[in-house]
């Protein structure tokens, strides 16, 4: 009954602590290519989902967006150079209208 004990607790250690959700990484951006407008929309995603203290956001949100963000970009990954610098620079440019909120809190479109 002791064996039997200690393997459920140890298997409930291992899932709980072994099974934790690693640390998301947007500004992860590797390409095959180099595409600096998508370096600077990850980045200011990156800052906007770290510097927003929007008190009704939890971390499991957060931790949600920066899946999809994740998601995005493996998706992107398989755009060519071309399709990726579009996509990226449209994206980029839904921020520039607000640009006074992102300064409010250390982010820019600069």
């Amino acid at each position: 009954m002791k064996k039997l004990s200690f393997l459920f607790t140890l298997s409930l250690s291992l899932l709980l602590f072994g099974c934790g959700e690693d640390k998301i990484d947007v500004r992860d951006t590797w390409f095959e290519y180099d595409v600096e407008i998508c370096d600077k929309y990850f980045d200011l995603v990156w800052c906007i989902i770290d510097n927003d203290n929007n008190e009704d956001y939890t971390d499991q949100m957060r931790t949600e967006l920066k899946n999809e963000i994740k998601k995005i970009q493996e998706e992107w990954k398989l755009l060519n150079k071309e399709e990726l610098t579009k996509k990226c620079t449209e994206e980029f440019n839904k921020y520039k209208s607000f640009e006074d909120n992102l300064n409010s809190f250390g982010c820019s479109t600069k």
